[in-house]
């Protein structure tokens, strides 16, 4: 066993069964294992006791519901270890992956962070596969996709490389925001910049997750990600990039074309020309069927739709306000 603490937080009780399935094949393991049920979820806890003897170390934990950080930092309050490694209840990881960590943890000693890429299980339907190529594609997500595509070797990164899903934290002071609706992770990465600490990707360190099943849930999914980056924009002013702008671009153009068709018709021409080239691009990088380009070239404006309506929400609602 290695010291560290593995914390999930459990909503889904046949994912979060693959999910410690995959811990109870990992060698070493970690000294303990959190499964944080936010609210009454006896479904998520019974799956969880199925484990109890094959994990000695797995704890269940029930709580009040409360925002994503306040769940994890009611995990922070009863975690032994001194780093914390955070999966999400549908990722699985492979049997290496503890090793992997202690190794990076010995070659990196100044990281105060260390995480990877999730990629697509192998085996997804076509449709998730779809959501996960359009997620690694530099075009559709920008230097974001280095979360799902990961680089190509060790690399010190900023918060954009890393995603909570796969992110393994120092304990020393660890504390997450409990305001924010998302990217409570980003928001406590750009604090340990702040005070001079590093972050590093290692593509080793990967673990496979579930994608959304539905373009409803994958448009959520990236709603949710703008919003929780206005919100902790609000926070930490300072933190929001050109590119965290720029799904904004088509979206006004779509609201801006009935008004201005001269000026804004070519331009989502030329959008939608871009998003069908890159989800050729990306059927033929992946050698996918011809039928996947459907889903590809709708991936892209769904989710930078959805992403810039959730920057709107979060700039214009009180959450994550001082």
């Amino acid at each position: 066993m290695i010291d560290a603490s593995a914390i999930i937080l459990a909503t889904r009780p046949q994912s979060l069964r693959l999910c410690l399935r995959s811990l109870e094949l990992a060698s070493p393991k970690p000294t303990e294992i959190l499964v944080v049920l936010n609210g009454n979820d006896d479904d998520c806890a019974a799956a969880a006791g199925e484990f109890a003897a094959a994990l000695p170390g797995l704890a269940v934990l029930r709580g009040a519901p409360r925002s994503l950080g306040g769940a994890r930092n009611a995990a922070l309050a009863r975690a032994r270890g001194s780093w914390l490694c955070f999966l999400d209840d549908d990722v699985t990881v492979p049997p290496e992956y503890f090793a992997v960590f202690a190794e990076k943890r010995r070659s990196h000693p100044e990281a105060a962070a260390i995480g990877g890429p999730n990629l697509t299980p192998p085996g997804s339907p076509l449709f998730e596969r779809c959501v996960g190529h359009v997620l690694g594609s530099l075009i559709a997500a920008g230097r974001r996709g280095r979360r799902y595509a990961g680089y190509a070797q060790d690399t010190w990164t900023d918060d954009g490389g890393l995603i909570l899903c796969n992110l393994c934290l120092s304990a020393d002071g660890l504390h997450f925001d409990e305001d924010l609706v998302r990217n409570e992770e980003n928001l406590l990465l750009q604090q340990l910049f702040r005070a001079g600490r590093k972050a590093l990707h290692a593509p080793a360190l990967f673990v496979l997750h579930e994608r959304r099943s539905t373009l409803r849930a994958f448009a959520r999914q990236c709603f949710l990600s703008g919003q929780g980056r206005a919100e902790m924009t609000r926070k930490l002013p300072g933190t929001l990039t050109l590119t965290h702008l720029l799904p904004l671009a088509p979206a006004f153009g779509l609201l801006a074309a009935p008004v201005f068709p001269a000026v804004f018709m070519p331009c989502l021409a030329a959008y939608g020309a871009l998003a069908l080239v890159n989800a050729v691009w990306l059927s033929i990088r992946h050698k996918e069927p011809p039928s996947a380009v459907w889903w590809l070239a709708w991936l892209m404006p769904a989710g930078h739709i959805g992403y810039a309506a959730g920057l709107v929400a979060g700039f214009l609602s009180r959450r994550g306000a001082h």
